[in-house]
């Protein structure tokens, strides 16, 4: 009886043990799993914070190289208007195919059957770029806007090349019955605009083929 008694007495004294125990476990369990929520909606956050900010650098790329090639058909049609008699007109001279040209035809190429274009380097963002095309406003004097603080925006000229694709003499089709009925066409042009945001890294490609 007496053994019974003392037996009685331990379980007795084990029960509180084992319900703080049980307590403890419960609360680590519920501490972990606010933990995890809490780390979980904070990457969320951040998730959806980083594809915000890439967005906007997209939309910036973006427009950066829509202003280019609307500044790229502006120059064409500056350059067309004003003819190619003289040295320093803008469509004098083309060079060799595969080739950029260089002084007043600077930004004006050639392509070449078998051969990358010239503007292949833009589609790798670590491939330097400041050797090829032109800045926006070169020949038209376009500059980027002052931008009032905090309000986002390109931080450094698109850049664009303009290749001719219509194989004619340099200055055939300013002369007189150019691209009349029955004789040659009008020239034609690929335009390829490269805008960056406020990122370097990202970058927006743009092209179009431009026929005045």
């Amino acid at each position: 009886m007496r053994g019974d008694a003392v037996l009685n007495a331990a379980a007795l004294a084990a029960r509180p043990r084992m319900a703080g125990s049980t307590t403890l476990l419960l609360v680590g369990t519920m501490l972990l799993l606010v933990a995890a929520t809490t780390a979980a909606g904070l990457h969320f956050l951040l998730s959806a914070r980083q594809v915000g900010a890439y967005q906007l650098e997209r939309e910036i790329a973006f427009r950066a190289a829509e202003a280019a090639l609307l500044d790229a058909e502006a120059d064409l049609l500056l350059a067309l208007r004003a003819g190619a008699t003289g040295a320093d007109a803008r469509l004098a001279a083309w060079p060799p195919p595969g080739q950029c040209a260089g002084g007043a035809q600077r930004g004006l190429c050639r392509p070449a059957p078998g051969m990358p274009p010239v503007w292949n380097d833009w589609l790798d963002a670590h491939s330097p770029d400041a050797a090829t095309g032109i800045a926006a406003g070169t020949f038209t004097g376009i500059a980027l806007p002052a931008l009032p603080a905090g309000v986002a925006g390109a931080a450094a000229l698109p850049r664009y090349v303009i290749e001719l694709l219509h194989e004619r003499p340099p200055g055939a089709w300013l002369t007189p019955g150019y691209g009349d009925a029955g004789k040659n066409t009008k020239p034609r042009f690929r335009i390829t605009a490269l805008g960056a945001g406020r990122d370097p890294a990202v970058r927006a490609l743009l092209q179009t083929k431009f026929q005045p």
